[in-house]
């Protein structure tokens, strides 16, 4: 068991050491070549059989057609064959040789090799056995030997030279084995061809990689052909080339549109602070409007690195969600909301709703909702909030101001990236809380929408899968 366990570690240690090409070479060939062993050990048997059995089946004829018997002459016991006898050398023809029941062996006149007699030919005389055959080497000739009763108490044994028989196996031996051979080279000749056709996609999406790897281009995709698995893998390469290709253009435009965003604040801080350094004497109003513009600008930066952190957490391994209180969620949010905009009125009527999410980033998003409809509130306008658990699929968030709306034009560009209207870019703000609430509806499997109702206004929608369970 111990050493079976140790070939078993060296051929796997031997196998795991070869490419992968030549694995799959190993796994074409070897059946192939299993297959041709077995069959070629099976023929050579097969052929021993029949021969052999040819063979038998001759020598009993031969035999059950010779009548032998002993003759006394002046000399002794004489025994005579039926059949005109050869010498032993010759391969053609029968051998005989008579045994006595005193365990003699008598051979035609003018023969001298005895044959061997072993313990079955011995039954056979004592008529404990019907025959016997056996094969056996004589003066350095192969000979295969017959042995059955005769009269009087006598066996006749008959042999006949296998030197025909044995050079007919040895011819089919070497024939088989230069087939078994040529099978073998063949099966890896093909084996070693079918790897690298089926590997061929492989070794171009090596390729590609390497391209990608060296380079950095990910716009050289991996060509393929058919719906098989290695196509698919292709296939599904290509795909992962663009979606990755597309994760880096946008980390570069997060990053180029976070820079222009951060220039402006900090270039005003600057020269804010630049002129409180240089006029010490500045006193009253004057050095109050700059502090006061400076604490602004650190709050704007504050908000604006906080959103980026926001959207950069967005690219993490995402967060286990749980059943959450989405009402009670959306009731904090316009609690804070009406503290931090304290001329609007926020109406909020909250149906009772459990869905399966992430509280903290539901609530990110939903305050981005409410601090922007605020934001183009009028004073003393409202703000109305909803939460609809009616519908199986979603349960909505909906957030309308009655402000001065979003133009057509600009619809489609309200969840994008650092986005702001022409309207906007005086007002406070990054640009980045609606791309926010698109991607925490994005990370939670749901949506959010912006429509412009008929009497003014702006209407957003947030929609997320309910809760599978009730609460």
């Amino acid at each position: 068991m111990l050493v079976t366990r140790s070939v078993r570690r060296y051929v796997a240690s031997q196998v795991n050491g070869l490419s992968f090409q030549s694995r799959l070479t190993l796994t074409a060939a070897v059946p192939v070549a299993a297959v041709v062993a077995i069959t070629t050990v099976a023929i050579y048997f097969v052929a021993q059989f029949v021969l052999y059995s040819q063979l038998n089946e001759n020598i009993r004829t031969a035999s059950s057609n010779t009548s032998a018997r002993l003759v006394p002459e002046p000399g002794g016991l004489t025994l005579h064959i039926s059949l005109p006898n050869q010498p032993i050398g010759n391969a053609t023809q029968y051998y005989y040789q008579l045994l006595t029941p005193d365990g003699q062996r008598m051979l035609p006149e003018g023969e001298t090799t005895l044959l061997p007699v072993n313990a079955a030919d011995r039954q056979v005389l004592a008529g404990q056995a019907v025959d016997s055959t056996h094969d056996n080497w004589v003066q350095g000739t192969h000979w295969y030997i017959y042995t059955r009763p005769i009269a009087g108490g006598l066996a006749l044994q008959t042999a006949r030279a296998l030197t025909d028989l044995d050079r007919t196996l040895d011819n089919v031996r070497l024939a088989l084995f230069v087939v078994a051979g040529s099978g073998v080279a063949l099966a890896a000749v093909f084996g070693h061809l079918i790897a690298r056709a089926g590997l061929r996609p492989i070794f171009r999406l090596r390729q590609a990689v390497d391209h990608v790897t060296d380079t950095g281009d990910m716009s050289q995709g991996v060509p393929y052909t058919g719906d098989d698995e290695l196509g698919r893998l292709g296939a599904h390469f290509n795909r992962m080339l663009v979606a990755l290709d597309q994760s880096l253009r946008t980390q570069r435009q997060l990053v180029a549109d976070a820079s222009h965003e951060l220039r402006t604040p900090l270039a005003s801080m600057r020269t804010n602070i630049e002129v409180l350094q240089r006029s010490p004497q500045l006193v009253g109003y004057e050095r109050d409007r700059l502090l006061k513009d400076v604490v602004s600008q650190v709050e704007q930066l504050t908000r604006l690195i906080q959103d980026l952190i926001d959207l950069a957490r967005g690219d993490q391994a995402p967060e286990e969600k749980e059943e959450v209180r989405l009402d009670w969620i959306v009731a904090a949010a316009v609690e804070r909301a009406a503290t931090n905009w304290p001329l609007i009125h926020f109406d909020a009527q909250l149906d009772e709703s459990v869905v399966m999410g992430q509280s903290g980033r539901l609530d990110r998003a939903i305050s981005n909702l409410l601090d922007n409809a605020g934001k183009w509130s009028a004073p003393g306008g409202t703000v109305e909030v909803r939460v609809d658990a009616r519908r199986m699929d979603a349960h909505e968030v909906s957030v309308r101001d009655h402000g001065p709306g979003i133009a057509p034009a600009d619809l489609p560009f309200v969840f994008d990236r650092f986005w702001r209207a022409p309207a906007a870019r005086g007002m406070p703000g990054s640009g980045l809380g609606l791309s926010i609430v698109r991607q925490v509806a994005d990370v939670h499997g749901g949506t959010v929408s912006a429509e412009l109702p008929l009497d003014g206004g702006t209407l957003m929608r947030l929609r997320i899968a309910p809760a599978a369970t009730a609460p």
